[in-house]
């Protein structure tokens, strides 16, 4: 996924006054799947600022794009501009990137202890006859 560009100043998004605070509520409350059952009901200029405003939010960034795809790219363009609207129309089209492990950044193994088939034997102390109160294994 590219990132968006930087062709001048980065241009300031205001998307917080343009999503109405009902809508941000419902959005909060609402899981994945049923983020998708708010959208009929608004218009496309709509879908683009929340997609936006989605977007910009590191734990709403996926289901941002997910908005997005639901998005022309005529509206995206006209509500954002051409550079913004055409990157988030093209990265809500992209396959989502596979996870990658960097190379040398992996688990350990868990291994599991087993236990021996070796005899244990009781210590005991040939003075008094009792036993010490311990065991060792035979190896």
């Amino acid at each position: 996924m590219k990132p968006l560009p930087a062709v001048g100043p980065a241009p300031r998004i205001n998307d917080d006054q343009l999503v109405p605070e009902e809508l941000i509520g419902r959005l909060y409350r609402a899981n994945e799947s049923t983020v998708f059952d708010l959208l009929p009901e608004l218009t496309l200029q709509d879908r683009a600022y929340l997609a936006m405003f989605c977007y910009r939010k590191s734990h709403l960034h996926r289901i941002g794009l997910a908005i997005a795809a639901t998005c022309d790219e005529t509206v995206l363009v006209q509500t954002w501009g051409t550079a913004l609207g055409q990157t988030l129309y093209a990265q809500s089209r992209e396959a989502p990137p596979a996870p990658q492990r960097l190379p040398g950044q992996h688990r350990a193994k868990i291994t599991l202890a087993t236990l021996s088939s070796a005899p244990w034997v009781g210590s005991h102390d040939e003075e008094d006859g009792d036993a010490a109160g311990f065991t060792i294994p035979l190896n």
